[in-house]
């Protein structure tokens, strides 16, 4: 962030209390969460030299404070008292995206999606803040689609995935050149994959998880904003619909080599009871409830049914039919699990199966969990138990052919017991990851990429195979395109196979999954049907940058360079030299406790 800056906004009588009080009365109500997927953490680390360093804030970000109920009466009095009369505050949280098409569209149906906006906007006052949510994934570019909101807030809160950095720049150039007093707090894998290089662009870089949205608003415009308790704004999320997605836990108990999470370098935990019950009393009736967590299954047994039983309680009462979750290998591991999840409405879990033919590939990624047994048995298991398992691959083109990624796609095909896969990854180098590291220490990494390149589709590294056939699997291979015939008998062969225990929502849910990864754009933004599609290389070094990266609204010139691409190879291979402490680290920053907050009901 820019250095020195503050913002010395209402609540004067309290910036004026002692350190003591001050961090009773500005405890904010307590927990919020990463996304994971695919993610989205936003963080609360300021990165100034502001409250947020003091010792009392130290013992806000390690749960020591944790609401209003330790601070007595009187004081949550004064703290009420000093709401009266002041200005209220626009607050716009943004979750940016770039989209594979590399053009502006919306991804209307996409499952599963953000839940990040939400939790954070649990932590603003609602009688002094007005706020609004905006999710590029399922409404496009804000710039494009609804410009308007730009110079609306008061803060800009934004988060995104690792891939999404440079969509953080564009929305803060536009934001401050139509408002110069707004307040920019930027979070998320994006910013906790570059975070030295990232500080330079924001008010507020933030490297810890959601809940430290409490420091940025303390900070900002005085603890009054703050929310008493934890209060998701699942109201506010129009993206949603007939799912509730939640966080229940927090990172992962696994370290695949090539996973972001990795490269963050932060515990698995489970989040307390209360934390979960905010989410789900907020969060009314939905036909499924999605745990937004990077592996819901976790280290215990015991924990996940704890938690599966507190959804089950609500479930049985009306609130939802299904849940459904991210999981590893180790979940099939024990037939009772399976069982325990089927009885309690599991419609389906997501897996990382990333191959059915390659246990060296696996070892290298230190995903050995996946070599333990058949991945084929273990589907067949969980879809003979009423559970449908979804599922991705992962091409690594640096240590796998061509041939046999087609050979992946030949099991698949010929086997009616494996369902479709959700998505083919393309192995993606994340600053930070052991693979990462891997790749530049062999100088793998094409020339020319940029941190909008890593998101999957786009070819990043050198291949074992030529360059012409790495990219025509990345390009049709995997979106099935020789495969559609097959694909599509395999999913009626498929359906009859898993007839008697799948029930309807199931077999249409895997229908289509199938129908997606053969036209993704298609199914998941049906209203981009007509549009254009812009031809792309899907190589980084000779990708075209999407049109937004040239500015559609004005932009003050102390922030054009904003929409220069953040390279993480120069054009002669080598590593961006202003990025290189980042893209080197060998672990981001760890928290020293807990990084779960709890409030009370008060």
């Amino acid at each position: 962030m820019f250095a020195g800056k503050k913002h010395k906004t209402g609540c004067m009588l309290y910036r004026r209390l002692t350190i003591y009080i001050y961090l009773i009365e500005s405890a904010c109500c307590g927990f919020s969460g990463n996304l994971i997927n695919s993610s989205p953490s936003l963080a609360g680390s300021l990165r100034n030299q502001s409250r947020c360093d003091s010792e009392g804030d130290k013992r806000l970000q390690e749960g020591e404070v944790t609401a209003v109920e330790q601070i007595g009466r009187s004081s949550a009095w004064r703290l009420t008292a000093g709401r009266r009369g002041l200005p209220r505050k626009k607050i716009l949280i943004v979750n940016a995206y770039f989209p594979d098409e590399r053009q502006p569209v919306k991804r209307s149906h996409q499952v599963p999606n953000t839940v990040a906006p939400v939790l954070l906007a649990g932590y603003f006052h609602a009688d002094l803040c007005d706020i609004k949510l905006y999710n590029e994934v399922s409404s496009g570019y804000l710039e494009v689609y609804q410009p308007d909101l730009l110079s609306w807030p008061d803060m800009l809160v934004i988060t995104g995935l690792s891939a999404a950095f440079d969509r953080l720049l564009h929305l803060t150039a536009y934001a401050r050149s139509a408002n110069s007093s707004v307040i920019v707090a930027a979070g998320g894998h994006g910013v906790r994959s570059l975070p030295k290089y990232a500080e330079q662009f924001f008010d507020y870089t933030c490297l810890q998880d959601v809940e430290q949205i409490g420091s940025v608003i303390a900070d900002a415009f005085g603890p009054c904003y703050l929310s008493e308790r934890f209060n998701p704004r699942y109201d506010l999320a129009y993206w949603i619909g007939k799912l509730g997605y939640a966080e229940s836990t927090r990172n992962c108990n696994f370290n695949c080599g090539f996973c972001s999470l990795t490269g963050a370098g932060r515990k698995y935990e489970v989040a307390p009871d209360k934390y979960l019950e905010a989410q789900l009393e907020n969060m009314g009736k939905r036909l499924i409830l999605f745990f937004d967590d990077n592996q819901v299954f976790g280290a215990t047994r015991e924990d996940f049914e704890r938690r599966i039983s507190q959804v089950q309680r609500r479930r049985a009462a009306g609130q939802f039919k299904y849940w459904s979750g991210f999981v590893t290998d180790t979940f099939f591991w024990d037939d009772n699990n399976i069982k325990f999840a089927s009885d309690t409405g599991c419609i389906s879990v997501f897996v990382g199966v990333e191959s059915f033919d390659d246990h060296s590939w696996l070892a290298s990624s230190n995903k050995k969990q996946n070599s333990r047994f058949s991945q084929k048995e273990l589907l067949r298991r969980a879809i003979d138990g009423g559970i449908l398992v979804q599922y991705g691959l992962v091409f690594d083109p640096t240590k796998q052919t061509v041939a046999q990624m087609y050979r992946e796609l030949d099991i698949i095909c010929a086997d009616p017991e494996i369902p479709a896969p959700n998505f083919i990854f393309t192995a993606t180098p994340y600053p930070g990851t052991p693979f990462f590291h891997e790749c530049a220490r062999k100088g793998l990494i094409l020339p020319n990429t940029h941190v909008r390149d890593l998101e999957g589709s786009t070819l990043c590294l050198k291949p074992i195979d030529s360059m012409e056939d790495a990219v025509d699997f990345v390009r049709d291979g995997r979106r099935l395109a020789r495969y559609r015939g097959r694909l599509i008998k395999h999913q009626l062969r498929f359906n009859r196979r898993y007839r008697q225990s799948l029930n309807f929502h199931q077999r249409m849910l895997s229908n289509i999954t199938a129908a997606a990864i053969l036209a993704p754009t298609t199914v998941l933004g049906p209203g981009e049907l007509l549009r254009r599609k812009l031809p792309r290389t899907h190589v980084s070094t000779t990708e075209l940058l999407d049109d937004i990266y040239r500015p559609r609204r004005h932009v003050d010139r102390r922030y054009r360079h904003y929409f220069e691409p953040t390279a993480v190879t120069d054009y002669g291979g080598e590593l961006n030299l202003f990025l290189v402490d980042d893209l080197l680290a060998q672990a981001r920053r760890h928290e020293p406790g807990s990084t779960f907050l709890i409030t009370s009901d008060a």
